[in-house]
C-alpha cells in the first residue's frame, strides 16, 4: 500500500507549526519573569540609593551639630578671654580658641564636601526612581502583551490541532500506530524529509533498498533515528530529471 507522502509533508509542516506556537507560548511567562526581575533589581537600586542618601544626610547633620557645638564652645571661650585674670590664662584661652577654630574650619570643609556628595546622591536617587517608574510601566506593557498574545496563540493552537487531527485521520496503513507512537514521544522530529540519499532527521546515508522502498512510496522508517521519512514532489521531480 502506497503512503501519501504529500499528506506526510503537510502533517510534518503542521507539527512544526504546532511546536513553534507552543514554544512561543512558553516564552511568554519567561519574558514576564525577565521584566519582573529587571524591575526588582531597579527597585533594589532605589532602596540602596535612598539608604545611602539618608546615611549621608545623617552624617552631614552630625557634623553640623558638632560644628554648632564647637562654635558655641569658641564663643564661651571668647567670653572667658575677656575676663582672663592673667596673661598666661589669656594666652591659653587664645591658643585653645585658635585650635578650635582650625578644627572647625576642617569640619566646615567636610560638611561642604558632604553636602556636595548629598547633591550627587539625590540626583542618583531621582534617576533610580525614574528608572523604576519606567521599568514598572514596561513590565505592565509586557504582561498585557503576553496576555493578549496568549489569547491569540490559544486560538491558533486550537485551529492547528484541529487541522492536524483532520490530516492524521487521512493516514492509512499498518504504520499509523508506529507514527502515532513516535509523534507522541518526539513531536515534529518523528518525521523527516529526505533528499533521497540521506535521512533528513539524522542525515545518515541510506542504502539502495531503502531508496527503492521510498520510490515505491512505502512507509519507511530511518534505520538510525527511526523517524518516518518522506520526499516532496519537488524532490521527486529532481530525481526524475
Amino acid at each position: 500500500m502506497e503512503v501519501d507522502y504529500d499528506l506526510l509533508h503537510r502533517i510534518h509542516n503542521t507539527l512544526i507549526l504546532q511546536e513553534e506556537l507552543a514554544r512561543k507560548k512558553e516564552r511568554g511567562p519567561k519574558q514576564i519573569v525577565v521584566a519582573q526581575n529587571a524591575e526588582k533589581k531597579i527597585a533594589e537600586e532605589v532602596t540602596e540609593a535612598q539608604e545611602t542618601l539618608t546615611k549621608a544626610k545623617l552624617a552631614a547633620s552630625d557634623k553640623q551639630l558638632q560644628l554648632d557645638e564647637r562654635e558655641a564652645k569658641i564663643k564661651e571661650l571668647g567670653n572667658k578671654l575677656n575676663t582672663a585674670d592673667s596673661n598666661k590664662e589669656f594666652q591659653l584661652l587664645k591658643d585653645r580658641i585658635a585650635a578650635d577654630e582650625q578644627a572647625n574650619s576642617v569640619l566646615a570643609d567636610e560638611i561642604f564636601e558632604q553636602l556636595e556628595k548629598i547633591d550627587v546622591l539625590e540626583a542618583s536617587s531621582k534617576t533610580a526612581k525614574e528608572n523604576l517608574v519606567t521599568a514598572e510601566s514596561e513590565t505592565k506593557k509586557i504582561i498585557q502583551k503576553i496576555k493578549d498574545q496568549d489569547a491569540s496563540l490559544e486560538v491558533h493552537l486550537a485551529e492547528v490541532a484541529e487541522n492536524l487531527k483532520e490530516l492524521e485521520s487521512q493516514l492509512k496503513g499498518d504504520f499509523v500506530s508506529d507514527y502515532r507512537r513516535l509523534v507522541a514521544g518526539r513531536g515534529e522530529e518523528a518525521l523527516a524529509e529526505t533528499d533521497m540519499e540521506t535521512c533528513g532527521g539524522c542525515h545518515t546515508k541510506f542504502n539502495t533498498q531503502t531508496l527503492s522502498l521510498l520510490m515505491m512510496r512505502k512507509a519507511v522508517f530511518c534505520g538510525s533515528c527511526q523517524c518516518l521519512m518522506y520526499f516532496t514532489k519537488e524532490t521527486s521531480a529532481t530525481i526524475s530529471e
